[in-house]
């Protein structure tokens, strides 16, 4: 696990080292929670010495990918020698640690053998960065400045799940979204970026595990939050967490973050069965009949998450299977 860790910061540094001007990766599948960079000077290859900017052993376990806000690099990480969960903010020109933080203490809980107690990535708006931890009594989010002060620290809700947790906070307006899907009281909720007060609370018809993060897109001039979890795939209004639409599947729990484009979004349900459907953006209510563009059965994935480029939408599957899909017809 640290070695993953350390992976992922060498690759996004060595991305943006070599520039100034570089986009900011604020959170999940960066700016626009889509998987995709604008950056035009990514190195194609890496060895242990070709485009290594720098290399930093962190403290910790975790799998949480880093985020970049101009000067600094956060990631989260978790000690198991005193149960800490930890923020550690590092220079990006050089590597340096620059603090490394306590933010929460408990019991690892329950989890998959491929999970760690810091999975979720966190997220910041440019003052702030929050991140999402859980124990074996909760959920909790802490808010820290760039300095590493903890600004506020929350419990939305208990949280039980025998795979762990790994849903990564979202942005939204002034509120950062939390997923709380699990097979205990299963929530979401939108916190007040400056304070942790509790804007709305979304509670979903079924009580299951889900760690897929929630995605935001605009739908015919509307905002909408597309979220999978709890057998279903939905869009709430972000802004009061109220359905917008629903439909059913396309499986039970889903751990993958949608794509979205072409006027629909494409969710990845992995257990009990690996299924994928495309659902045309729209419609109110239960829309499973009316917006079903296409299923897919053969190959779909489970954890990776797919990745939308124009015409081409590309997913590897558990096993290591590369699928390109077109996205308007499966």
């Amino acid at each position: 696990m640290k070695l993953r860790l350390i992976l992922l910061l060498l690759t996004l540094i060595a991305t943006c080292v070599d520039s100034t001007n570089g986009e900011d990766w604020p959170g999940w599948r960066g700016p626009r929670g889509d998987g995709i960079s604008l950056e035009t000077s990514a190195p194609l290859s890496w060895s242990a010495t070709e485009n290594i900017g720098w290399r930093t052993r962190l403290p910790g376990n975790g799998l949480s990918s880093p985020i970049v806000l101009g000067s600094r690099v956060f990631v989260t990480a978790g000690n198991s020698s005193d149960e800490t969960r930890r923020v550690i903010c590092l220079d990006t020109a050089t590597g340096e640690i620059l603090w490394n933080v306590s933010v929460h203490q408990g019991p690892g809980g329950t989890m998959h053998r491929f999970n760690s107690t810091a999975s979720s990535t966190p997220v910041s708006d440019g003052k702030l960065v929050f991140a999402t931890f859980v124990d074996d009594r909760g959920l909790y989010v802490v808010a820290l400045d760039f300095d590493g002060t903890i600004v506020w620290a929350k419990n939305p809700g208990t949280f039980y799940s025998n795979h762990g947790f790994a849903a990564c906070p979202v942005i939204y307006g002034e509120g950062v979204i939390i997923n709380g899907q699990q097979d205990g009281e299963a929530f979401v909720c939108m916190l007040r970026r400056t304070d942790g007060h509790e804007l709305w609370r979304h509670i979903p018809t079924t009580n299951l595990r889900s760690f897929s993060t929630p995605l935001l897109t605009t739908v015919e001039g509307e905002d909408q939050l597309i979220l999978t979890g709890s057998a279903k795939t939905l869009g709430l209004n972000p802004n009061t967490g109220e359905t917008v639409w629903h439909a059913d599947g396309p499986s039970q729990k889903f751990v993958c973050t949608p794509a979205v484009g072409h006027g629909m979004v494409f969710s990845f349900g992995g257990s009990p069965d690996k299924h994928a459907m495309a659902l045309r953006l729209g419609g109110r209510g239960d829309i499973l009949q009316s917006g079903l563009a296409w299923r897919n059965e053969k190959s779909m994935p489970y954890v990776p998450s797919p990745i939308l480029v124009g015409n081409y939408l590309h997913i590897i599957n558990d096993n290591g299977v590369y699928t390109c899909l077109e996205p308007r017809t499966g």
